[in-house]
């Protein structure tokens, strides 16, 4: 499928973006200092990650394992050996005033991943992935806490030197839909390979370019293809503080409007970086755009080469999400958007494959994707949050599949009292009086029901099936709701025709 556009008369929307994402090990990239969030802050900090003189950092082994992963996974290429270099520049939160990130040497580079946009999937081309290590962070006081309002601000080093990862994507985008589609597929690969925590405060974040070039001045095959010089010439804005899909692509809406107005205003768009200020949901302007030069780019004398030849093809990595989705619909026989919501998540994908290893594929589906997740997301909880009780969901579906609850039960009193109260199925079942009521004792409802409601009978006798209904409700309340609507339906016609 080739790129989709964006149009608004004569204008295309051109978007890159770089992700940055924190890598999940224990210590920082260049100390051994912890990664541990704290709310104490500047409580894990050192000599190295506070930039101190004559400290020397020593580069992480885990960190380096961690993106050749990604490096797999996004199919990029992975030299034999990569370096380290200083970015130049001044802010606050860097405390010595220059980075410690990889430039024209990156660990990882000409990757891709393929993301399903509108039904349709599309190939986003990845220009590298490199190392490098995290600032700090900035409280903003007072004035409504925002970067231009503020009071004052206030530096925590908590973070300087958590390892990241940014991957530099090609400005493959048209649209911020398009954006947000790969940036939820980009986070479940990373969390597959168990690299990166979503739920970590500030572990994704995204800085996105955006440009609108007038379609008469784009080379190659239509509007499809971005040429070199219509890049070059076009003045982009940079979007930074965006930190989720939603945001990425309520940024790049407002961003993209901004701009479409100002040039059909025959204004000009300031090549600049802007601000994303989510309580407002606008972005703001921060400072005039910095270019490559201006960063000052020069080889990290205290550390030497990285080489990773031999040991990277030791590196495994487990099946990934689009795999596993084209897994889920050949062996269990889902359809996409069942194999899809059964692969959002690595812990989502793997319980159900060991509901569906002992009951019906099809009825550990229903439960897992629509009744588990739904009931959850219902509840703003993720299914790590009940981890140590997926055994009880495992026995809920166990109690359907041999028929000893209703379906109906199961899923609006059983599971939601679990959740709610802390129960197990059980001991739901137990004090609520919600086990299977024998047959004879449907039967005996049915023949109550239909002696109590002439009406209801005459009138299904007309030739009004939906008569049926009423008295399948009165047969449910005699029962309880124990019984199977589906079965006393079955009995009560045979009761009637008889």
């Amino acid at each position: 499928m080739t790129a989709q556009t964006v149009q608004q008369g004569d204008l295309v929307t051109v978007i890159g973006l770089e992700v940055h994402v924190q890598l999940e090990t224990d210590t920082k990239i260049f100390c051994g200092c912890s990664t541990e969030q704290t709310d104490e802050p500047n409580e894990n900090v050192c000599p190295v990650c506070l930039g101190l003189p004559g400290a020397l950092p020593v580069l992480n082994e885990a960190a380096v394992e961690a993106a050749v992963k990604i490096g797999k996974a996004i199919d990029a290429d992975i030299p034999e050996e990569t370096r380290f270099h200083r970015k130049n520049y001044y802010y606050p939160d860097l405390p010595k005033n220059f980075q410690i990130t990889q430039y024209d040497e990156p660990i990882c580079a000409d990757g891709e991943l393929e993301v399903s946009v509108e039904g349709q999937r599309r190939t986003i081309a990845i220009e590298r992935a490199h190392l490098e290590e995290d600032p700090g962070s900035l409280q903003h006081v007072g004035g409504g806490g925002g970067i231009d309002s503020a009071e004052y601000t206030l530096v925590d080093y908590n973070r300087a030197g958590t390892p990241l990862m940014e991957i530099v994507t090609a400005p493959d985008f048209r649209s911020p839909s398009e954006v947000r589609a790969f940036l939820a597929e980009l986070e479940e690969v990373l969390e597959y390979l168990g690299v990166f925590d979503a739920e970590r405060d500030g572990s994704l974040r995204i800085d996105a370019n955006l440009s609108i070039i007038p379609e008469e001045e784009i080379d190659g095959d239509g509007i499809d293809e971005i040429g070199e010089e219509a890049l070059a010439a076009a003045n982009r804005t940079e979007v930074k503080n965006i930190s989720s899909h939603k945001g990425a692509e309520k940024a790049l809406a407002y961003e993209e409007t901004r701009q479409k107005n100002a040039i059909q205003r025959g204004r000009a768009v300031e090549q600049e970086t802007r601000h994303w200020d989510e309580s407002r949901g606008i972005t703001v302007s921060m400072r005039s755009k910095e270019e490559e030069k201006d960063y000052r780019y020069f080889e990290e004398a205290d550390l030497p080469p990285l080489r990773v030849s031999g040991w990277k093809d030791e590196i495994d990595i487990p099946e990934l999400p689009s795999a596993r989705r084209e897994r889920f619909q050949a062996e269990y026989g889902l359809n996409e958007e069942a194999a899809s919501k059964l692969t959002s998540t690595k812990q989502v994908a793997d319980f159900y494959e060991n509901v569906a290893g002992e009951f019906d594929p099809d009825l550990a589906a229903t439960w897992v994707a629509d009744n588990l997740l739904g009931e959850l997301n219902y509840r703003d909880i993720e299914i790590t949050e009940i981890e140590g009780r997926l055994e009880e969901v495992t026995r809920l579906v166990e109690l359907v599949a041999e028929d000893e609850i209703t379906a109906k039960n199961a899923r609006e009193t059983v599971l939601r009292s679990m959740l709610d109260d802390g129960r197990t199925p059980d001991e739901v079942v137990a004090e609520e009086g919600l086990g299977k009521t024998g047959e004879d004792e449907v039967q005996q409802a049915v023949v109550e029901a239909i002696d109590e409601n002439p009406d209801a009978v005459v009138d299904y006798e007309s030739g009004d099936d939906g008569a049926i209904n009423f008295l399948v409700g009165q047969v449910m309340q005699k029962t309880g709701g124990s019984a199977d609507p589906g079965d006393v339906n079955q009995l009560l016609r045979a009761e009637l025709e008889g």
